[in-house]
């Protein structure tokens, strides 16, 4: 059989590994880290830079990864297979809620690969829980983000702007603005693009929002 462009197409079955319908689902398999990260805690007492460097870290990875893993296109077809099987594939069909948040088998492949490097530079107990927490709690509230993200439409605040930042990454300008929580990376490393100011969302990325969907279901 012929392959697909993507692989979340031939293998639907592996969306239960690496995908979650919602964020309250995703909370079960990001638990233990935080559990294991405040038992730490308790013992040796919390880090506040270990904290706040956490959080600021997750902001760079996501980021990172949304830019030059998701947004790269690589010489090796199976790699560009691999990867883009949920971001680019989640471009091309917005309105497929399988794909808005990672699972259990995305987390905890990432959390020691991005922790690794972090060992290079200190092994003190506080400090690594700390940021642990850090990391993995900015994270949740980057997975809550973009689910209510696609979940309905926003006016203001600070979800209508960063709804308006998301949708002309995704309907305007797919090399830039890749900040998923805010600007901050994009305006460092010159990838913010102002122009999602007067972005006005079209009708069909309106129709993909799950409130949409919904309400037309419910119509028919």
């Amino acid at each position: 059989m012929k392959k697909s462009q993507f692989m979340i197409s031939d293998h639907p079955e592996l969306v239960r590994f690496f995908a979650s319908k919602n964020p309250g689902q995703l909370l079960f398999f990001v638990l233990p880290l935080w559990s294991f990260a405040l038992y730490i805690l308790e013992r040796s007492g919390p880090s506040l830079a270990g904290l706040v460097l956490g959080v600021l870290y997750w902001t760079f990875l996501e980021y990172a990864i949304h830019r030059w893993l998701y947004h790269t296109h690589f010489k090796s077809r199976t790699l560009n297979y691999l990867l883009g099987s949920f971001h680019l594939y989640h471009h091309q069909d917005m309105g497929d809620r399988r794909v808005y948040n990672a699972g259990f088998g995305m987390i905890y492949l990432l959390t020691p690969t991005v922790l690794a490097p972090v060992l290079l530079v200190t092994r003190d107990p506080a400090f690594l829980a700390s940021l642990t927490l850090g990391l993995t709690g900015a994270y949740y509230f980057y997975e809550c983000v973009h689910f209510l993200l696609h979940y309905r439409a926003y006016d203001r605040g600070y979800l209508g702007y960063i709804q308006r930042y998301h949708f002309h990454h995704h309907d305007r300008a797919p090399h830039k603005n890749f900040g998923n929580t805010s600007h901050l990376w994009d305006w460092l490393l010159g990838t913010y693009d102002a122009r999602y100011k007067n972005y006005l969302m079209p009708a069909a990325t309106r129709k993909s929002l799950i409130t949409e969907k919904t309400s037309e279901a419910l119509r028919a």
